[in-house]
């Protein structure tokens, strides 16, 4: 398997698995809270945490799903801003990067 097939592998599991988290964290918050004022209080500090949560899962799908259309577009793997190719690395360590580290630590 080539690294372009690795890489494409590699975020449609980051995506299936980021659209389950956020269907769970979206299936939790609907749950009614507790008639007890103490316990009500505590399911709401944990909703706050989970819709922060859900937040973050919505960002990285968008990411993910950016990086796969640029799979097929053909144009990843290269930097938003100076068009060079964004090292393999750093690809590997975070698959959805957009700009190379060089571009990141400029700006």
């Amino acid at each position: 398997m080539n690294k372009m097939a690795e890489f494409k592998t590699k975020l449609e599991d980051q995506l299936n698995e980021l659209t389950q988290r956020a269907k769970d964290i979206d299936d939790d918050l609907k749950e009614p809270h507790d008639d007890d004022w103490s316990e009500n209080a505590v399911e709401s500090e944990n909703d706050e945490v989970l819709e922060k949560l859900g937040g973050m899962a919505l960002t990285e799908i968008r990411q993910i799903k950016l990086a796969l259309s640029k799979i097929e577009a053909g144009t990843y793997g290269t930097c938003e801003i100076c068009h060079d190719q964004i090292a393999l690395g750093r690809l590997e360590a975070l698959p959805y990067a957009t700009k190379c580290i060089a571009c990141v630590t400029d700006r």
